[in-house]
């Protein structure tokens, strides 16, 4: 039976190969607890069908370079992509998230609003007399109000 992997396309730059980052969890017994470990395969793509994002499954075969011992058996499924309707270019998630407009495009429209600084409030009447007050205080032994 062949190494069978589930993995996602992270690389497409080289010719006829791919690098798939596969995830497997892995049980770290001092602490009892699950972790997500990553590892790396460099594959095989003939048809070069492959883009960044792909979920495969990638089988093991014959070696076929130093660090290539697995061919793409199928893209299970493809990359998420968006095509900007004013250039007409495909763009990945990823590449979505790393986009940066032009400076030039991002000032073209700017429009500001005047910020006027609140009113500061007046402050509260005090209609005590304290004078009185403390008078009325040591005679009888309450506040008179």
């Amino acid at each position: 039976m062949r190494h069978n992997f589930i993995g996602i396309v992270i690389s497409t730059a080289m010719d006829k190969t791919v690098r798939v980052q596969v995830a497997k969890r892995v049980m770290v017994h001092r602490f009892q607890k699950e972790v997500l470990r990553h590892k790396v395969y460099m594959a095989h793509d003939e048809m070069e069908n492959c883009n960044n994002g792909d979920v495969v499954r990638i089988e093991h075969c014959r070696k076929l370079s130093r660090h290539k011992s697995f061919a793409v058996a199928e893209v299970i499924k493809p990359a998420r992509s968006w095509t900007d309707p004013e250039t007409g270019i495909d763009m990945y998630l990823r590449e979505i998230r790393n986009y940066k407009p032009d400076a030039k495009a991002a000032q073209a429209d700017v429009t500001t609003k005047e910020f006027a600084a609140p009113k500061v409030p007046a402050p509260p009447q005090n209609d005590i007399n304290l004078e009185s007050d403390m008078k009325t205080y040591e005679q009888t032994g309450t506040l008179g109000q």
